[in-house]
C-alpha cells in the first residue's frame, strides 16, 4: 500500500456573477410583436449595476446599446458581457399581428408532475382559455397535463381567429423517471503503483453501464510530484474514513468499494429509480465559469439534503507508477514503471460548493430549485478538458444522486 503527508490549503474566492433582466417580462420565454422594443437592466451579485458599463449580444451579434427593437419574426437569445463575465440568456420570440405561440412550462417533466401550456398572442397575452389543446392527437380539458406513464407525447393547440380555426405549431414533451447515477470516487496518487487497479475497475463498469459519474482524488507524497494534488483531500479522508493505503475507493461518497473492486458492487444500484434528478447548464468567459444547477424532486426534498459541485479536469498527460509492468497478462505489463504518457482523467479541481456541500431549502415535489455559482480557474486548465460532477446528498453525506456535464454543455434532467 502507499501513504504519504499533506500540505495546507488556499483557498480562492469567486468572482462576481451577472444577472440580465428586461422590462418586458421574466418568464423563460417572453413572446414580442414584431417592432417591440425592449430594454435591458444588468445586476452583479455585487449589488452593483453594470447596465451602461455591459456589452449586448442579440444571437451572438452586439448591439449598440441596452435597448433593441426587434424587427423580424423569430426566436433570439439575448446576452450581456461586462469585461470577461457573462450573463444569464432571455428568451424572446417573436410574432406577428393576430399569430399565436404555444408555450410549455415543462417540455421535460418527472411522472404526476403538472405540465402547463400557454397560448401567446402578440401583445404577450396569454390565450390559453380560448383554445384547445391536443396531446398526442386526442383533445385534453383545460390547458395542464400529467402523465403516471413515461413517454414522449406530441401537445398543440388549436383556437378561432376571425371565424377560422387554426392549428399551433407541435412541440414535444417528455415524462421521465430519474434514474440514479452512482458517484465512483477513486483516491489515488501518480506516485501509487497499485491505483490503476480502480481505474481499470472503473473502466469496466463504464462498458456495461453510463448510468455513473466518477471524481479521481489525488494526493502528493513526499518529494514525489503530483500535478493533481486536491489540497482539501485530507477533509475527505477523515470525513469518510479513508486510510492512507492507498488505492481507496467510495461509492455514493459513504460506502468502501473493497478490492477486487466488484462491477456488481456499482451496477446493482446504477439506472435505479430515484426521487430527485439534476441538470447543469454552464458558460466559459474568458477565466470564469459561470454554472448554473438545477435540482428538481419527485417527492420533495429531506431536512439536511446539500448540494456538492466539483470541478474536475480530464486528459492530464503525467508518469503513473505501475507496480503491473512485470506483472503476466496484466493489461499494464509492459508498459513501463511509471508509465510516462499516461492519461489522467476526472481530477478534482475544485471545489466550487463547500466542500461536503451548500445546504438545499426545504423545496417541495416538482419545484425546481436552482443554485448559480461563478468561479475563475487558473490559467493551467484546460477549459477543453473541465467538466462538473453535481451531487445530491443526505445530511450524512450519502449521495442520492449525481450528474456530470462538461464545461459549456447544457445537461437536462435525467
Amino acid at each position: 500500500s502507499c501513504s504519504k503527508n499533506e500540505d495546507p490549503i488556499l483557498v480562492t474566492g469567486p468572482a462576481i456573477s451577472l444577472t440580465l433582466t428586461s422590462d418586458v417580462g421574466s418568464q423563460a420565454l417572453e413572446v414580442l410583436s414584431v417592432n417591440e422594443e425592449v430594454n435591458f437592466t444588468l445586476t452583479g451579485s455585487d449589488s452593483t449595476d453594470y447596465t451602461t458599463s455591459a456589452k449586448y449580444f442579440v444571437n451572438d451579434v452586439e448591439i449598440p446599446s441596452n435597448s433593441y427593437t426587434f424587427t423580424t419574426k423569430g426566436t433570439y437569445e439575448v446576452k450581456a458581457v461586462y469585461q470577461d463575465i457573462t450573463s444569464n440568456i432571455l428568451n424572446f420570440e417573436v410574432i406577428g399581428i393576430g399569430e399565436r405561440v404555444l408555450t410549455v412550462d415543462f417540455p421535460k417533466a418527472l411522472r404526476n408532475q403538472t405540465i402547463t401550456f400557454g397560448l401567446f398572442d402578440s401583445d404577450g397575452n396569454n390565450t390559453a382559455s380560448e383554445a384547445t389543446f391536443y396531446i398526442n392527437g386526442e383533445a385534453i380539458s383545460g390547458n395542464t397535463y400529467t402523465s403516471a406513464t413515461p413517454g414522449e407525447f406530441e401537445v398543440y393547440a388549436s383556437y378561432i381567429l376571425e371565424g377560422e380555426t387554426l392549428n399551433s405549431e407541435v412541440k414535444n414533451i417528455e415524462v421521465f423517471i430519474p434514474k440514479r447515477k452512482v458517484v465512483i470516487e477513486d483516491y489515488t496518487g501518480t506516485w501509487c503503483g497499485y491505483c490503476p487497479k480502480v481505474i481499470l475497475a472503473i473502466e469496466e463498469v463504464e462498458t456495461v453501464t453510463n448510468d455513473i459519474t466518477v471524481v479521481a482524488i489525488h494526493k502528493k507524497a513526499g518529494s514525489i510530484p503530483e500535478p493533481m494534488d486536491f489540497p482539501q483531500i485530507l477533509e475527505l479522508q477523515a470525513e469518510f474514513g479513508i486510510g492512507n493505503g492507498f488505492p481507496k475507493a467510495q461509492l455514493n461518497r459513504t460506502v468502501a468499494w473493497n478490492d477486487p473492486f466488484l462491477k456488481e458492487n456499482v451496477t446493482s444500484m446504477a439506472g435505479s429509480d430515484t426521487n430527485v434528478s439534476i441538470a447543469i447548464n454552464s458558460q466559459l468567459t474568458g477565466s470564469n465559469i459561470s454554472v448554473e444547477v438545477k435540482v428538481i424532486y419527485e417527492n420533495g426534498s429531506e431536512v439536511g439534503d446539500k448540494l456538492v459541485v466539483y470541478l474536475v479536469e480530464s486528459g492530464i498527460v503525467s508518469p503513473q507508477a505501475n507496480y503491473f509492468n512485470h506483472v503476466e497478462g496484466h493489461p499494464y505489463e509492459g508498459q513501463g514503471d511509471p508509465i510516462i504518457d499516461y492519461v489522467h482523467n476526472d481530477a478534482l479541481r475544485k471545489s466550487i460548493s463547500g466542500l461536503f456541500g451548500d445546504n438545499i431549502p426545504e423545496t417541495p415535489a416538482f419545484q425546481e430549485y436552482t443554485k448559480n455559482y461563478t468561479v475563475a480557474i487558473p490559467p493551467e486548465y484546460n477549459p477543453e478538458n473541465l467538466s462538473f460532477v453535481v451531487m445530491v446528498v443526505k445530511e450524512d453525506n450519502n449521495a442520492k444522486n449525481s450528474q456530470h456535464a462538461e464545461l459549456t454543455e447544457n445537461k437536462n434532467y435525467e
